[in-house]
């Protein structure tokens, strides 16, 4: 790890100062996957964090390891320097990520947070992302939120290739079941290329049914419509927290 990766979370760490650790998490899913777009039929999503408790809010640190291919992979179009097209198939390093956010609450409904995300692949960085959060809890049921993520390319020295991921969503706990439904709308607006040209700009939509138990595991089901309706996929997952 470089050391602008440790400038950036020590002194998020520090921050915690000597507060008692709050609650820890461990979360992670199974996606079945229609299309190509993650390079096999199913892959996983794992994720563990922690959060301390400190006058501000919380800070949490964290780990995830995303696009882990467990399925058979399936082919992708591949054109050759000679202009030939063949389908090939590749296996594709997970992506890891090191976290860390600083929540505020602001009342008793209104909360705040920001943060950094530090996108790994074959231990080399890919991406710089720091991000905004903003949410309300209403007094009925429902929440909304949204976060706001700048994606910086790490590769690109003239920092003219970034992206810019907003998720939206909103979420009703039902009043009469342990049951959570959201929806998170995810759009990317897509910045430069390194050669120059602009890239489309994709929208992502995923729907949630949680059973929102207070203490101990909360499976989830959900189904997710990415990439302008390129790829749709299943995902079944859970979430621990102590």
């Amino acid at each position: 790890m470089k050391k602008s990766t440790l400038a950036l979370i020590v002194p998020a760490i520090l921050l915690s100062g000597a507060a008692m650790a709050d609650s820890t998490y461990v979360t992670g899913n199974v996606q079945a996957h229609d299309s190509n777009l993650h390079g096999s039929g199913m892959t996983s999503t794992l994720e563990a964090g922690h959060t301390f408790d400190n006058s501000f809010g919380g800070l949490t640190l964290l780990t995830e390891f995303d696009g882990i291919q467990i399925g058979s992979l399936k082919a992708q179009e591949v054109t050759h320097s000679d202009g030939s097209k063949s389908m090939e198939k590749f296996n594709s390093p997970a992506y890891v990520t090191l976290g860390a956010e600083q929540s505020f609450a602001i009342d008793e409904n209104l909360w705040m947070a920001v943060g950094y995300h530090h996108l790994m692949a074959n231990g080399k960085e890919v991406q710089y992302r720091p991000l905004v959060k903003i949410g309300y809890n209403f007094d009925n049921g429902i929440s909304i939120s949204n976060r706001t993520r700048a994606q910086i390319d790490a590769a690109d020295k003239n920092a003219n290739d970034m992206d810019v991921r907003f998720d939206n969503r909103i979420a009703y706990t039902l009043p009469d079941a342990a049951v959570t439904l959201s929806y998170n709308n995810v759009y990317v607006l897509a910045g430069d290329a390194h050669n120059g040209d602009s890239r489309d700009s994709s929208m992502d939509h995923e729907l949630r049914a949680t059973w929102n138990k207070s203490e101990g595991v909360q499976p989830y089901v959900e189904y997710r419509n990415q990439a302008d309706n390129y790829n749709n996929a299943f995902v079944i997952g859970a979430s621990y927290s102590w």
